[in-house]
C-alpha cells in the first residue's frame, strides 16, 4: 500500500496553485512540525525566512544531537519534501519551541507560505520529554494546558502577520492544539480558517464541546484515526471523524507514517477495530468514574513515581528505572497511606471498567487482540485481586 512518500513522487510536480491542500499535504506538514528548526528558521520576532530546501539543507548538515530527532522518518520526509516542486521552494516562518517544565508545558509549532496565498499553521504533538506527556495527560482533568493557550496565541500572532486563508493541523497533541486554537482564537481569525486537521489527537472535556467557538469551527473539523486508535479517541470528540487504513498493529497505528494513501486521500475503513472499541469504551468509562480533581491527584501521584530530577525525556527516565529498580520498587511501597489509597481506588476502577468492557464485547476473543488476562478464568483472579 502507498504512504506519504509515494505521494510525493506522484503529486510533487504540482504547484498548490495547480492543487489545493488536501489531506496528505496536511499530514506532511504535521510531520514536518516535528522537526527542530529553532536556530534554522526565524521565530515569531524575526523575519527570516527559509524555503524547506533550504531549511532540510541545514538540517542534514547537523549533528544527530543538534537534530533531536523524534522519528527517524522526520527527517526523511522533510528531505523528500524539499526535493519536490510542489513542497521544496515553500517559505517556513515563525517557528515557535518552548519548554517549561514549572508550568508543565511542552509547545511548537511552524507557519508554512503556500505559494497560492494561504498559510498552514503546523503544531507539534508530544515528543519524547517528560514534560510533554505530563502535559497530555493534563488535558484529562482541565481545560487550556498551557500548551493550548499557547497554541491560540499563535495562530492570532501569525494571523496578523499573514493575509489570505489559513489552515491548521497537527498529529497527536498537535491535532488537540489545532482544534483548540481554531475554537479559541478571535473571531476575524477563525472567519479565515478554511480547514482544521486533527490527525489521531484527544478530544476535549465537555466545556470546550460547547464553547460558541468550537461550535463555530465544528463543521471544519477533520478528524482522522487509524482503525484501532487509542489516543484519537480519547476524551470527547463532537465533530464526525473517520477511520483510516495503518499497516501497523495496536497502539503503533499512531504513527502517521504507517497510515495508507491513495492519490490525494488516505485509505477509509467502514469502522474501527474490536480492539479500538475496546480501548475507547475502557478508558472513557474509567475517566467518567473519577472526577477533575481525582484525576489531577492521580496523574500527579503517577507523575512524581516515575520522574525524576536527572531524567527529562522519557528515555532517561527508562534508563534510570533500569539501574535503580531496587531503589524504585521501595519508593513505591513507601508512599504515603492516603496516596496509596488513592492509587488502589483509582487502578481498582480502571480494572472494574477493563472487565465490564470485556463482557459486553460480543466478537471472538481472537478478534479483540488482547492479552489473554480477558478469559474467564483470569477474570475471576482479577476480580479478587481488586476487592
Amino acid at each position: 500500500m502507498s504512504d506519504m512518500f509515494d505521494y510525493l513522487e506522484w503529486r510533487g510536480d504540482l504547484t498548490f496553485r495547480q492543487a489545493p491542500v488536501n489531506m496528505v499535504d496536511n499530514l506532511l506538514f504535521s510531520c514536518m512540525a516535528y522537526v527542530v528548526l529553532q536556530d534554522i528558521v526565524g521565530g515569531m520576532h524575526n523575519g527570516d525566512t527559509k524555503t524547506i530546501s533550504e531549511a532540510a539543507m541545514e538540517f542534514v548538515a547537523l549533528s544527530e544531537e543538534a537534530k533531536n530527532l523524534r522519528d527517524k522518518n522526520d527527517e526523511k520526509i522533510f528531505v523528500a519534501m524539499a526535493e519536490t516542486e510542489r513542497f521544496g521552494d515553500l517559505h517556513l516562518q515563525y517557528h515557535v519551541q518552548q519548554m517549561d517544565t514549572v508550568a508543565e508545558k511542552q509547545f511548537a509549532a511552524i507557519t508554512v507560505a503556500l505559494d497560492d496565498g494561504s498559510h498552514f499553521v503546523a503544531y507539534r504533538g508530544t515528543d519524547y520529554s517528560v514534560i510533554g506527556w505530563k502535559e497530555d495527560f493534563n488535558m484529562t482533568f482541565v481545560s487550556g494546558v498551557p500548551a493550548q493557550l499557547e497554541a491560540v496565541n499563535y495562530l492570532n500572532a501569525v494571523a496578523e502577520r499573514t493575509t489570505g486563508p489559513l489552515y491548521v493541523g497537527g498529529h497527536s497533541k498537535g491535532g488537540n492544539l489545532a482544534i483548540y486554537a481554531a475554537a479559541f482564537c478571535e473571531p476575524h481569525v477563525q472567519e479565515r480558517i478554511v480547514a482544521i486537521y486533527n490527525n489521531d489527537g484527544p478530544g476535549f472535556l465537555e466545556d470546550v464541546i460547547i464553547s460558541s467557538g468550537y461550535q463555530a469551527i465544528c463543521d471544519r473539523i477533520y478528524t482522522y484515526v487509524p482503525q484501532t486508535s487509542f489516543f484519537g479517541l480519547a476524551l470527547e470528540h463532537e465533530e464526525a471523524y473517520t477511520v483510516i487504513e495503518s499497516t501497523e498493529h495496536f497502539l503503533m497505528q499512531h504513527d502517521p507514517y504507517s497510515w495508507s494513501v491513495k492519490g490525494a486521500e488516505f485509505v477509509y475503513l467502514e469502522e474501527v477495530t474490536p480492539s479500538g472499541k475496546f480501548l475507547d469504551q475502557t478508558v472513557r468509562g474509567w475517566l467518567a468514574g473519577l472526577s477533575a480533581g481525582q484525576r489531577e491527584q492521580f496523574v500527579d501521584a503517577v507523575y512524581e513515581l516515575l520522574a525524576h530530577k536527572d531524567t527529562a525525556t522519557l528515555q532517561e527516565t527508562a534508563k534510570y528505572w533500569i539501574a535503580n529498580a531496587g531503589e524504585l520498587i521501595q519508593n513505591l511501597r513507601s508512599v504515603d497511606d492516603d496516596t496509596s489509597e488513592m492509587m488502589q481506588r483509582t487502578l481498582k476502577l480502571l480494572g472494574q471498567n477493563i472487565l465490564r468492557t470485556a463482557a459486553m464485547q460480543v466478537m471472538p476473543k481472537e478478534r479483540l487482540k488482547l492479552p489473554d488476562v480477558f478469559n474467564r478464568r483470569n477474570k475471576e483472579g482479577l476480580k479478587e485481586s481488586l476487592e
